[in-house]
């Protein structure tokens, strides 16, 4: 699965040059407060911060986050699948599953399409798992052009699927997973740049590793900065949601399901903290030169990368 790309060109979204597009992602969970959602989209819309929210299609029917869901495009905001339930019955089907156990994307996507009346552009698997040659294939035949699984050279040990291939060997720009369906890897070395990491590294541990990613990302052709942050972190008293176990001997030990579980215990909680760490995070992003943020839907059909070679399969 290896490619060759050109050499560094600008990149072209309609007729204005982006000589460095970022994409912002938040993911949302049921563990979220419902109310939470619309004020972190508002947060964004009014610096004029457009994202790509990824949601369980089962939320869609949740009377209290729907109405914050289904606004999300008014306020400019892409909303992407993050899978149905987001269980690790769905990431094992995602992983290794066969046509029949990957059934709940065809729900998940006739959800979307009930709720917002046309069919979801982009997806992202629950925790990054792998996907499996027939998940890429159904994704594809359902339509999705963007997929945003892919944490390149991620260490699995330290990912909730600790066992598996968590895309060690992945290609860190902008590429084609399958023909018509383009992944845009979220931006990782070791460790992704995302909530999880952020809030384990702390303040300036976490603003050194992104500006190492950023620095990456400017000399390297087809890099794309795609940053994932949770609902919680854009809101002042909205705490991280907290380990659903107690700490143990266990929790040292690798689980199939769910990883290393004494990572999360080291991980900040401090609500006031945790915004003031995002609000450093994306002014990093915002002062970029010529940055401009972009939803990963913008990605497909517009940007147009001069020397990228399409993946065959």
């Amino acid at each position: 699965m290896s490619h060759s790309i050109g050499h560094p060109s600008p990149v072209t979204i309609g007729t204005a040059a982006i000589s460095f597009p970022i994409a912002l992602t938040v993911d949302l969970h049921a563990e979220d407060r419902p109310a939470d959602v619309g004020r972190a989209a508002r947060w964004l819309h009014e610096r004029g911060i457009p994202a790509t929210f990824f949601v369980p299609s089962a939320l869609f029917m949740h009377p209290g986050f729907r109405p914050h869901i289904t606004d999300l495009p008014s306020l400019n905001h892409e909303v992407g699948s993050h899978g149905h339930q987001h269980d690790f019955t769905e990431i094992h089907a995602l992983m290794r599953g066969t046509a029949a156990d990957l059934d709940f994307l065809r729900q998940s996507h006739m959800l979307y399409a009930e709720s917002f009346g046309c069919a979801p552009v982009s997806f992202r698997s629950p925790a990054w798992c792998p996907l499996g040659a027939a998940a890429i294939d159904f994704l594809v035949a359902l339509g999705y052009r963007v997929d945003s699984s892919a944490t390149p050279q991620r260490l699995p040990i330290l990912s909730s699927t600790p066992y598996a291939n968590t895309w060690v060997s992945a290609r860190r720009s902008v590429h084609e997973l399958a023909p018509g369906l383009l992944e845009v890897p979220t931006s990782c070395l070791l460790l992704p740049a995302a909530s999880p990491t952020w809030l384990t590294l702390r303040r300036r541990a976490a603003s050194a590793f992104l500006r190492l990613l950023l620095w990456e990302a400017r000399r390297s052709a087809g890099r794309v900065p795609c940053v994932q942050l949770h609902v919680s972190d854009f809101v002042s008293d909205a705490a991280p949601p907290a380990p659903e176990e107690t700490l143990s001997l266990r929790s040292f030990l690798p689980q199939v399901d769910g990883g290393l579980r004494f990572k999360v215990f080291l991980r900040e909680r401090d609500p006031q903290r945790v915004f003031r760490m995002t609000q450093e995070l994306i002014k990093a992003l915002r002062g970029q030169p010529e940055a401009r943020f972009v939803r990963l839907r913008d990605l497909d059909g517009e940007l147009i990368y001069r020397g990228l070679r399409p993946l065959r399969r």
